[in-house]
């Protein structure tokens, strides 16, 4: 996976760079080019480049949107955007590679607080069980993870509502994404929204 970083700030990329190993820096906005991550510095992005063409280059690119004060309405506006991910921009090194291993797998990242709202919203519109025909895919306690997870609940909550251990709900988690084919609770989610096949 090619690792594009867009900052103005040479200090930010410096530390990008350290964190994710191979990478390249670009000055402007680049080509569209296919297989790559690109790590966009927020501030670094002037009245032109902010009114881009997001969602067309989000196509083209899995783009992590990195800011250094991140807030919840921000985190929103550039997912609706299409972004793969949104988070600090100073992040630690072992988060920014978890940050580019759960991108470059397909997934998407968030902060922990946007990432609960998100599912709390779409959690709302999956549809029971009974009417959606996802739950002979599941066992019992799975179908319980869910049902609890629709709520926006982290995996402690999920954890004492179910008197489970937080290991045990990942677990859960992980069986769950596997049967679903996806990376993480907002694609699943996102996925139980859709209409049966």
């Amino acid at each position: 996976m090619v690792h594009l970083l867009f900052s103005a700030s040479s200090v930010l990329a410096g530390y990008w760079q350290d964190a994710l190993g191979e990478a390249s820096r670009c000055a402007r906005l680049p080509p569209q080019e296919r297989d790559a991550v690109l790590w966009l510095d927020l501030a670094s992005l002037d009245a032109g480049q902010r009114d881009a063409d997001w969602p067309t280059l989000c196509r083209h690119y899995r783009v992590v949107a990195l800011s250094s004060s991140p807030n919840d309405a921000e985190g929103m506006h550039w997912l609706q955007l299409g972004v793969a991910g949104y988070a600090h921009a100073y992040a630690g090194a072992n988060e920014l590679r978890q940050i580019a291993a759960s991108v470059a797998a397909g997934g998407t990242w968030l902060g922990r607080s946007l990432l609960l709202q998100l599912c709390q919203r779409f959690g709302a519109l999956v549809p029971p069980p009974e009417q959606a025909g996802w739950r002979d895919r599941v066992s019992s306690r799975e179908a319980e993870v869910i049902a609890i997870l629709k709520q926006g609940r982290s995996n402690k909550e999920i954890a004492r509502e179910l008197d489970i251990t937080e290991r045990t709900v990942k677990a859960h988690l992980t069986a769950i994404f596997q049967k679903f084919g996806v990376e993480d609770r907002f694609q699943l989610l996102l996925k139980l929204t859709q209409p049966a096949h």
